[in-house]
């Protein structure tokens, strides 16, 4: 398995064994849809939701809501939530090692330099409510109540 798809199933890592995940959409038909599918399991088990881009935390937190899901825990999906390679805590302590520690300029990119004052900006801002607000998506485990 190479690229993308080894990434897939990362969520799996974070999820208790027999989660369900539950992907919630930008559009009301989606988000409407795994409401269905979440009020339709028994109390007590383990779900994962993910949302893609920017407000996904938001989307993760109403619908939970809407759906009785008790939140367990919160992750960021990095680089992207179709293929994250990283789930990282939504804590600041553990976005600022990931800042710190495993977010580089990747090789091969133009204008290397750039990219690199970039990061050095971001990680002596440390800008925890624009990274949260603006990550890639959220992987949310919870269980229904």
């Amino acid at each position: 398995m190479t690229g993308a798809a080894r990434w897939r199933e990362n969520w799996r890592a974070v999820g208790p064994t027999g989660a369900v995940r539950v992907e919630i959409g930008r559009s009301r038909a989606s988000r409407r849809d795994g409401e269905r599918e979440v009020r339709d399991l028994p109390a007590g088990t383990p779900v994962v939701l993910s949302a893609p881009g920017p407000g996904s935390a938001r989307r993760c937190r109403r619908f939970a809501a809407r759906t009785d899901v008790m939140l367990e825990r919160e992750f960021l999906a990095m680089p992207s939530l179709a293929a994250p390679a990283y789930l990282v805590e939504d804590a600041r302590e553990t976005v600022e090692v990931f800042l710190k520690t495993v977010l580089v300029t990747p090789p091969g990119v133009p204008l290397t330099g750039l990219v690199d004052r970039v990061l050095g900006m971001v990680r002596a801002l440390r800008p925890l409510r624009a990274i949260r607000a603006l990550a890639p998506g959220r992987v949310v485990v919870g269980r229904c109540a």
